[in-house]
């Protein structure tokens, strides 16, 4: 079988090298003929990957495999997202919580691969799951390379946090996210939005919103227990405003996902959400901040307004053996 090896050294400051060489012994060792691509940068990396994978029918590769963190899989995703083409993972990034949801190995590479190789030759599962399609409400097309994802987009304090964890070069995992939500803390205001699901829309003050289609962000924080990637819907969660040491006490809940009871927090589940920041003056009126820019699997999304739709078997995964992905509790 002709896999397509993709990895994007430059990130994670090079450490993915290593993996990249022995995914590809051990696939190569397996059978498979491996077409083994580096780019220098993300951009080169999404060209690669689309070149190699070919068009319409008459593909070059039968599989694609990432090499990297969430944001090597939200490239993958986009780039293999209603192709058919089967999605390999070997997470070797901070957080994995892409990797983390599906049960997958974080950071060893030689697991990762035998498990990838498993499941093309039919021990393991090439399981179809659902994605999120971003797009303008209108219908207006983003950017191609930032269009589909996998996991969570944000949009309110946890898109901040985000950002801010993206500057930070320590610590590792969750401690750099801990270390931005703090500095997050000192300029604490709520955002102003109007949201739109299958339900209806709603108009105000939130601090934190996210449309989750898999469970984790930041290296291990439960967003939302209960998202099934496989159901057609997305989990929007909002948080009204509240106090710091209220909202200190939410952040600590989150990595056991018990933050849902909290009379703070509201969840919908819908196929589409369209999230709008208010306009200028009544936001303004209101003592509202304009939301942050948003992310989507931990990388950079469009700016709002944005519809975001559960788009149904839209990504082939390779995995593990196992019965359903009905949320679990994943190491």
């Amino acid at each position: 079988m002709r896999i397509a090896l993709l990895s994007n050294p430059s990130s994670g400051r090079g450490r993915h090298a290593a993996a990249d060489d022995v995914a590809r012994r051990i696939l190569t060792g397996a059978g498979h003929e491996v077409l083994h691509v580096r780019g220098s940068s993300y951009e080169q990396a999404r060209d690669a990957g689309r070149a190699l994978l070919g068009d319409g029918p008459h593909r070059n590769v039968e599989a694609l495999v990432v090499v990297g963190g969430d944001g090597m899989v939200h490239l993958g995703v986009d780039i293999v997202a209603t192709t058919g083409v089967p999605l390999g993972i070997v997470a070797t990034g901070t957080g994995n919580d892409i990797a983390r949801h599906f049960g997958l190995p974080s950071r060893d590479a030689e697991a990762s691969a035998r498990l990838i190789n498993q499941a093309l030759s039919g021990k393991g599962a090439i399981t179809a799951v659902d994605a999120i399609y971003a797009s303008r409400p209108d219908g207006t097309l983003l950017a191609p390379q930032r269009r589909w994802s996998l996991a969570v987009v944000s949009a309110g304090v946890d898109a901040a946090v985000n950002a801010r964890a993206n500057t930070l070069s320590w610590p590792a995992g969750e401690g750099r996210y801990v270390r931005a939500f703090t500095a997050e803390l000192a300029t604490l205001a709520p955002y102003g939005y109007r949201v739109t699901t299958d339900e209806g829309t709603w108009e105000g003050p939130a601090l934190l919103l996210a449309a989750a289609n898999t469970r984790y962000i930041g290296g291990g924080m439960d967003l939302a227990p209960h998202a099934d990637p496989t159901d057609g819907l997305l989990e929007v969660l909002r948080l009204d405003p509240v106090g710091r040491p209220h909202l200190v006490s939410l952040f600590s809940r989150l990595f056991k996902g018990t933050h849902l009871t909290d009379s703070a927090v509201h969840i919908e589940r819908s196929r589409v959400v369209t999230i709008e920041a208010l306009d200028e003056r009544t936001g303004r009126d209101r003592g509202l901040r304009p939301p942050p820019h948003p992310f989507a699997d931990g990388e950079p999304l469009a700016e709002l307004p944005l519809r975001l739709e559960a788009v149904p078997d839209a990504v082939r995964l390779l995995l593990a053996a196992q019965d359903d992905l009905s949320p679990r509790v994943c190491p």
